[in-house]
């Protein structure tokens, strides 16, 4: 017999979190300390405990009604009835992640490998030695992590890179020497997509940032300044030492209101700066980082990952149909869609439902469950179609048809 499983979710306590926020939605006590997310899935480093939901018996891992253990133990005692059999022939473990993000502060300045990248830089950090856990361990499993998020409310962030050409222009605004000689390097550059590469190791080794870092505090409350500058400049109020507020300038600023969305693939530089939203992406804990944070750096490691191909705002089209809204991502790992308001039904397969607002039932063939407004519940591939009934909105997750 196959469970729907009760999820309670992992939180993590970054320094860019918010306060209240998460820990209200999930219906812990708050701490007043800074919350800036939490997980709800199988990594390793941070799963979530399930708690089988079901009446009598035990499941095909083991477990009784009301028992618990982390959802990458119990997907590993049954791989097959959790997943089912594609999905562990092809991946061995659960392939994708949620959580939710509240964003005080901008993170850090990162990048994600691809695949190939993710199974490389793995096996040479194996190689030297470095434990798993070691702060400075860019590679912490051997997956790549796109990953998409969607608004609850009003986000700004920064993902990829802007036209060489519009960098110069913004960068002439600063009033420098540096900042005019960075300018001059990219708008004569004949191959913008290496300048932009070099324009991000420039700024971030270059002795004479902190004269830009000063300038780009002082035009942040001016009239008319460009919106990059704009954003740029909250980053450095708040790391003012930080050259990685002068990369931002570099980046597209992308304004989501709730319900909307952005996908960042491999290789595209980007840094969230502020808002509460869902993110899903591949089961992976692997970034490259290069500023706006006290944690470990590589500036090398994150220049030779980045694309640094101008692209235009990675926001995603969502498709509506019906209650269902869902999210398209360019990827075998996971598929994101949104009940508001009404019924939908979803494939077999391992799912992830997340009441984010109002109650959600979710009904598998073999058990069903209530959830309320933070609470989350994992459907287990064997519990066969799955029927979610929405009063107010809930996030579901899958893996795509095609993937499997």
């Amino acid at each position: 017999m196959a469970a729907v499983y009760r999820l309670e979710p992992t939180v993590q306590r970054y320094a860019w979190g918010m306060t209240e926020v998460l820990e209200d939605f999930v219906g812990r006590a708050v701490s007043g300390d800074p919350v800036a997310e939490a997980w709800w899935g199988a990594h390793p480093s941070a799963p979530a405990i399930a708690t089988a939901a079901h009446h009598d018996g035990a499941d095909e891992a083991g477990l009784h009604p009301g028992e618990s253990a982390p959802l990458d133990t119990l997907i590993s005692r049954a791989p097959e009835a959790m997943l089912g059999p594609g999905l562990v022939a092809r991946w061995e473990r659960l392939p994708y992640l949620l959580k939710m993000l509240a964003i005080a502060k901008p993170l850090s300045l990162q990048v994600h490998p691809t695949l190939a990248q993710a199974e490389e830089g793995y096996r040479a950090e194996d190689r030297h030695g470095v434990p798993l856990d070691a702060p400075h361990r860019a590679f912490k499993d051997r997956s790549h992590k796109p990953e998409m998020i969607v608004a609850l409310t009003p986000m700004t962030l920064l993902a990829g890179f802007r036209p060489a050409s519009a960098v110069a222009h913004d960068l002439v605004w600063l009033g420098r020497p540096c900042t005019r000689r960075w300018a001059e390097a990219l708008a004569n550059a004949t191959e913008p997509t290496v300048a932009l590469g070099e324009f991000v190791q420039s700024v971030l080794r270059d002795p004479d940032a902190p004269a830009a870092l000063e300038a780009l505090v002082e035009v942040g409350g001016r009239s008319g300044v460009p919106e990059s500058l704009a954003v740029a400049s909250a980053a450095a109020l708040e790391f003012p030492d930080d050259p990685g507020a002068l990369v931002a300038i570099a980046l597209n600023v992308v304004r989501l209101q709730p319900g909307e969305a952005c996908f960042t693939g491999a290789g595209v530089i980007h840094s969230y700066q502020s808002g509460v939203g869902v993110e899903i992406m591949a089961n992976s804990d692997n970034v490259v980082r290069a500023g706006l944070t006290p944690k470990a750096v590589d500036i090398d490691l994150l220049v030779h990952l980045t694309d640094g191909t101008p692209l235009p705002p990675p926001v995603v089209v969502p498709e509506r149909v019906g209650p269902v809204t869902r999210y398209p991502a360019p990827v075998d790992e996971f598929d994101l869609s949104v009940v508001e308001r009404g019924t939908a039904a979803f494939a077999p397969g391992p799912r992830i439902v997340l009441a984010v607002d109002g109650t959600a039932t979710v009904h598998g063939e073999r058990g069903s469950v209530t959830l309320a407004r933070g609470e989350a519940a994992f459907v287990a591939h064997t519990d066969g179609r799955l029927v979610v009934d929405a009063v107010g909105s809930a996030a579901v997750v899958e893996v795509p048809s095609r993937a499997v």
